[in-house]
């Protein structure tokens, strides 16, 4: 993402193409793989078409969680400008699991898509429903549910599921067959064969891929620069069952809602050592319920408690599992860290143990809810000081295991920043890929395959953020998001005149917020009354005002002024009332 001195939410120029870049073919023949998002950042707004002639296939539809200089922000989805008036062309929207940055735009952008079917598991499915409804109560979507192995025909493609590790069960890779050649799409993924077997890797069904002449792989880049290979649930299990025999006090565990294999760990071991589970967090105990519905989680009727029963056990002989391991301000774990939670707070020999690695940009929270519960008494553990998290996405070496097993004649690097996909790139060329079919395409650019052969047009699609605030879906852009950093930042001042027909000025007062305690500064709340009177008389005599005309010339005139005398750029708001 750009920073913002530089054109940060709107696209930069079409560019010239780059080296091995071609122009669009412009013939129907042709398949088309297009980044509407996932390519230019880590865990976000995941979205990828399909396109062969006028058949288009949808996989994903996720969100993107705002950064520190988007103020007021809730979250970015993709921008699908490209789909308006070939909704009747959209063969299926594909969800490869159920993690926000793949499903958190479904709500948002399926009913402006005409409501295509959905394909995805059915934890996938029912999460997908349960957010939807969250956003527009009442409504359903149109859903299908696939299993690993099922093959189902959608318009001009045959498209395929396959089982695959990630930490959250019910992910699938999907493999699409088309005029053109077989695509396969990663997904979240990891090479897991010991996980359980709702999360396992379908190993076998990825070396069949080898001798199926696939054209294209789509590789999940997240974790692309990290060496070796990526841990195994069942390698955590043993280090979490040592805190249950030596912790005295509580146990706090907090983590992702959506990591449902880590929540059934500690479901098992909670029962094993005959303590009771309380769970805070809405988002936890909703996928709780829909684990134990599909039967992903397992769990005896009277492990999990209230807050009325848990209170009356000694701290040995119940856990805490909540949200919040990210320092959301809102989230169950920063609110018992400020003392601000209804009925929890630390008690003496408490262990909290933070089961999830840190999402990046969230490093300070983080490190600020830490202190908080460091302050209160708490005793803290982390996967940096004891591997109680595997990671869901594959590492360098099992992303190179995977092409080789694959064997793809091209590979596209999706799902992660410019650095991380250059990172997939040398993944790809160390398992045998030649350099000049490794493709590299930004959001919005479009990658051609014509006869057999692919390449990186130098054609892009309008991409821009498309942010929700609220219940507001794309009414604010990068001129609004300035207006509020500015004010956040330097503060406004209110300026209201009262002007005659005539244009006499009869009386000006100033109203500042987030500038300057004005109230203490006399002179210079009557300087700026001066110059805003100033203003309002500097203009052609004997003519009627024009109220627009006096408002531009108080702000330019006091915007110069108060930045001469505070070196301060505030909001200057005229208000202009004639009497």
């Amino acid at each position: 993402m750009r920073r913002p001195d530089g054109p940060r939410y709107t696209r930069k120029p079409k560019p010239l193409p780059k080296e091995g870049e071609r122009t669009p073919s412009g013939t129907h023949n042709v398949l088309r793989l297009i980044p509407l998002g996932g390519n230019e950042e880590t865990g976000g707004r995941n979205c990828y078409l399909i396109q062969y002639g006028q058949d288009i296939l949808v996989i994903d539809l996720g969100l993107q969680f705002p950064e520190d200089d988007m103020p007021g922000v809730d979250y970015i989805i993709p921008d699908t400008r490209y789909l308006r008036g070939k909704e009747k062309s959209i063969r299926g929207v594909i969800v490869t699991h159920g993690h926000y940055d793949h499903i958190g735009g479904v709500p948002h952008l399926v009913p402006q898509l005409g409501n295509p079917m959905i394909y995805a598991s059915n934890l996938t499915g029912a999460m997908l429903q349960k957010k939807m409804e969250d956003v527009h109560p009442g409504k359903k979507l149109r859903l299908q549910a696939v299993k690993s192995r099922d093959r189902i025909k959608l318009g001009l493609f045959w498209v395929e599921f396959f089982a695959l590790s990630h930490n959250i069960p019910g992910s699938l890779g999907v493999v699409i067959q088309t005029p053109a050649g077989m695509v396969v799409h990663t997904g979240d993924f990891k090479l897991d064969t010991r996980a359980h077997v709702s999360n396992r890797t379908d190993l076998e069904y990825i070396k069949r891929l080898g001798q199926r002449n696939v054209l294209c792989l789509m590789c999940d880049s997240t974790n692309s620069p990290v060496p070796g290979h990526q841990m195994s649930e069942s390698d955590i299990e043993g280090n979490i069952q040592g805190m249950f025999t030596q912790t005295k006090g509580r146990i706090l565990f907090a983590t992702f809602s959506s990591l449902l294999s880590r929540i059934q760990q500690i479901l098992t071991l909670a029962e094993k050592f005959n303590r009771k589970v309380l769970v805070e967090g809405f988002s936890m105990r909703t996928n709780i319920e829909i684990g134990q519905q599909l039967g992903y989680i397992r769990v005896k009727s009277n492990t999990i408690v209230s807050w009325e029963q848990a209170k009356h056990l000694p701290p040995n002989r119940y856990i805490i599992m909540c949200t919040g391991a990210q320092g959301e301000d809102n989230a169950v774990l920063m609110r018992i860290a400020n003392r601000e939670h209804k009925y929890l707070r630390v008690e003496k020999g408490d262990l909290i143990v933070f089961s999830s690695s840190i999402v990046p940009g969230n490093e300070r929270s983080v490190e600020r809810l830490k202190d908080g519960l460091y302050r209160e008494g708490a005793d803290i553990i982390d996967y940096k000081m004891l591997d109680i998290h595997a990671g869901g996405h594959a590492n360098a070496g099992d992303i190179i295991d995977f092409i080789r097993m694959v064997r793809p004649k091209y590979v596209m690097p999706i799902e992660g920043s410019y650095s991380h996909l250059i990172e997939n790139k040398k993944n790809a060329i160390k398992a045998g890929v030649p350099e000049q079919r490794v493709l590299l395409a930004d959001n919005g650019q479009v990658v051609e395959f014509h006869h057999g052969q692919g390449y990186v047009t130098s054609h892009r699609i309008p991409i821009e953020y498309v942010f929700v605030d609220g219940l507001g879906v794309g009414d604010i852009n990068h001129i609004v998001l300035r207006d509020r950093k500015q004010l956040a930042e330097e503060g406004m001042v209110i300026v209201v005149a009262q002007v005659t027909r005539s244009g006499k000025v009869q009386r000006v007062d100033v109203i500042s917020r987030g500038f300057t305690f004005i109230q203490n500064q006399g002179r210079l709340l009557s300087e700026v009354v001066r110059e805003a009177k100033r203003a309002l008389q500097d203009r052609e005599p004997r003519t009627a005002p024009d109220p627009k005309d006096l408002r531009e010339k108080i702000h330019r005139h006091l915007e110069k002024f108060l930045f001469q005398r505070t070196h301060r750029l505030p909001m200057v708001l005229p208000v202009i009332v004639e009497v």
